[in-house]
C-alpha cells in the first residue's frame, strides 16, 4: 500500500437553509487505503459525500483532488475525473439488465475505453459471481444484495481514483453484508489504488478500515487508526455514556 493522498477535505461545512449539517470537517484518504466514517442517522455522513461528489453545495471548505479545489465542480466531471460515488440505496437503473447497467456506466464515466468495456464487464463479473448469473436480468428484479453489488461493480467499471460508498450494508441481510464486506476486506485488484472513504452507522466498518472518523451532529468526534477505535472510544463519542442495547455500534 503507498501512502499517497489522493483526496483531502478541509474545514467543510454544509448548510440546510439555517441548519448546519457539517461544520468544520476535515479528512485525508490516501490511495489504497480505506477510511471509514462513522456516525448515527442524521450525524452528516451523506452530507459530507454528496458535497465531495458535488450534489450539494458547500457553505465553506475545500475539497483538494487531482491538483485543484473540485469544490463547485459538476457531478459528471468529479465523476470523470475519478471520483466515483455510490449513493444509498443502491439506485440501480431498475428497467435496465445488469449488463446494460455495467455497460452505462462504463461509457458515462469516459475513463473506460470503448474497445475495454467488454472486458471491464467480465472482471466485475469475476468479482461478483452472482451478477454473472443475472446478467441478463432487469436490475430491479435483484436481491438487495445484488443490488448492491452492482452499485459496486458500476463504480468500479469507471476506474475511480476515489471512491465513496454511502452505507453499503443498508437493509442487506446479515450473509449478503458479509459478502459485501468480505468484498472489501480483501481488497482486489480493482482496489488496491484507490482511496475509499466508507460512510456507515455500523462497527462492521471498522473491520475493513485503516483510519476512521466518527461524526456526531456534523462534527468530529473522533478521529484516528481504526485499531485506535476501541470499542470504549467509539461509544464515548457517539454517546458519551456506556454500552446499551441501542447503541448502534454495540453490536446487538
Amino acid at each position: 500500500m503507498t501512502t499517497q493522498e489522493v483526496l483531502r477535505v478541509e474545514q467543510l461545512s454544509v448548510s440546510y437553509g439555517h441548519v448546519q449539517a457539517v461544520v468544520d470537517f476535515d479528512i485525508a484518504v490516501n490511495r489504497g487505503e480505506i477510511v471509514a466514517l462513522l456516525g448515527p442517522n442524521g450525524a452528516g455522513k451523506t452530507t459530507v459525500l454528496k458535497t465531495i461528489s458535488g450534489q450539494l453545495r458547500a457553505h465553506r471548505g475545500k475539497v483538494h483532488y487531482g491538483g485543484q479545489d473540485i469544490i463547485g465542480m459538476r457531478p459528471d466531471k468529479i465523476c470523470r475525473a475519478g471520483v466515483v460515488h455510490v449513493p444509498e440505496g443502491r439506485q440501480v437503473v431498475a428497467p435496465l439488465t445488469v449488463e446494460e447497467n455495467l455497460q452505462l456506466a462504463a461509457l458515462a464515466s469516459r475513463r473506460c475505453p470503448p474497445r475495454e468495456v467488454r472486458a471491464g464487464i467480465e472482471h466485475i463479473y469475476s468479482l461478483f459471481p452472482n451478477l454473472a448469473k443475472r446478467r441478463f436480468s432487469a436490475s430491479g428484479l435483484l436481491s438487495g444484495g445484488e443490488q448492491q453489488m452492482l452499485a459496486i461493480g458500476r463504480a468500479l467499471i469507471a476506474r475511480p481514483n476515489v471512491l465513496l460508498l454511502d452505507e453499503p450494508s443498508m437493509g442487506l441481510a446479515p450473509v449478503m453484508t458479509e459478502v459485501i464486506y468480505e468484498f472489501l476486506g480483501n481488497r482486489p485488484d480493482v482496489l488496491r489504488e484507490v482511496g475509499v472513504i466508507l460512510a456507515e452507522q455500523s462497527r462492521i466498518a471498522l473491520s475493513v478500515a485503516n483510519r476512521v472518523c466518527i461524526l456526531t451532529q456534523g462534527r468530529v468526534a473522533f478521529s484516528g487508526r481504526a485499531v485506535d477505535a476501541s470499542h470504549d472510544i467509539t461509544v464515548k463519542a457517539y454517546l458519551g455514556t456506556d454500552v446499551t442495547a441501542s447503541d448502534p455500534l454495540s453490536g446487538s
